[in-house]
């Protein structure tokens, strides 16, 4: 599915089935590592953190602040917060 997001400096729209396939790391606004983009479930976007414990997160896609293009999904919230989307 398809979803307008800013990538570069631009509007577009992005194909989360194949950022999600390319498993693209995610950044929170704070610019903490936060996991990898491993698929998508109607508007949220499933995120896998790997460390000592495995976290899973599902995001709303509004929480979604932009796309590099290439490699890194960017997040419009705390790492702080990430924790509340844990499932």
């Amino acid at each position: 599915m398809q979803y307008s997001i800013v990538v570069g400096s631009h509007m577009t729209l992005v194909d989360w089935n194949e950022i999600a396939q390319a498993r693209k790391v995610v950044k929170t606004i704070d610019q903490a590592l936060c996991g990898n983009v491993v698929a998508e479930y109607k508007d949220n976007i499933i995120i896998i953190a790997q460390g000592t414990k495995l976290h899973e997160y599902m995001l709303p896609k509004s929480k979604v602040d932009r796309y590099d293009g290439s490699d890194v999904v960017y997040l419009n919230i705390q790492y702080s917060l990430l924790s509340s989307f844990d499932f």
